[in-house]
């Protein structure tokens, strides 16, 4: 195998990291954030070099998660077989870009990465983790219910809701963040935990539940 530059160098050893940590390879983005690069081609290039060095496998088919390590990779950089990988306390879960705790801006369909999340985390009811999702919430609206711009939001996907819970809803093709409720006459609406921002009721403005907001994470080197 041919030596690596590096820049090379660097890369590959955040690919086989990641794989060793969650089981699976990171994204081109993701590759992108860590090497500091601004646009995705960069990333490919370095990851063709890669591949065409022996490092990284050459897929049958471009996917979102096609860098897969080649045999030798694996054995300089002892990368552990899944079975051995300590995976019973933690678990990932996709990140979909952001959630506006306010204002609806824009639909939640841009994966962004991973999130690592903690299995104390989730309650006991969640059968099925790979229906977790998490969204990055914006704006103020929902402060009185604790969630800050910046808070990672963790998010269980399902089309209804109990009274009360706090959900992620589609208004108009657009996702944000709420408090399900309903008012003496049986309307549903969602509810901003922030006087400052206004209520709305399905009944003028109609709405979707994409999912059930059941934990969230945050970093205090942000505050």
């Amino acid at each position: 195998m041919d030596n690596l530059t590096p820049i090379q160098k660097k890369a590959l050893e955040f690919i086989t990291s990641h794989t060793d940590r969650v089981g699976y390879a990171p994204t081109l983005r993701e590759i992108c954030k860590f090497m500091g690069y601004k646009a995705v081609g960069s990333a490919q290039d370095v990851v063709a070099s890669l591949r065409r060095k022996g490092y990284l496998v050459v897929p049958d088919k471009q996917t979102a998660r096609c860098l897969t390590l080649s045999a030798q990779a694996k054995e300089i950089y002892k990368v552990r077989p899944p079975e051995k990988r300590d995976r019973l306390d933690s678990f990932a879960i996709p990140q979909l870009g952001s959630v506006p705790a306010g204002l609806p801006v824009e639909a939640i369909e841009d994966l962004q990465g991973t999130l690592r999340l903690s299995t104390a985390l989730i309650p006991r009811s969640i059968r099925k983790p790979e229906k977790l999702f998490a969204l990055r919430a914006k704006g103020e609206s929902m402060l009185n219910a604790g969630i800050l711009d910046g808070d990672w939001l963790i998010v269980h996907k399902q089309e209804e809701a109990p009274l009360g819970s706090i959900v992620v809803a589609l208004l108009d093709g657009d996702a944000t963040v709420k408090r399900l409720m309903k008012n003496e006459e049986g309307i549903w609406y969602l509810k901003p935990e922030n006087p400052a921002f206004r209520e709305v009721f399905a009944d003028q403005s109609p709405f979707e539940i994409v999912g059930r907001v059941i934990a969230l994470q945050r970093s205090l080197t942000d505050l």
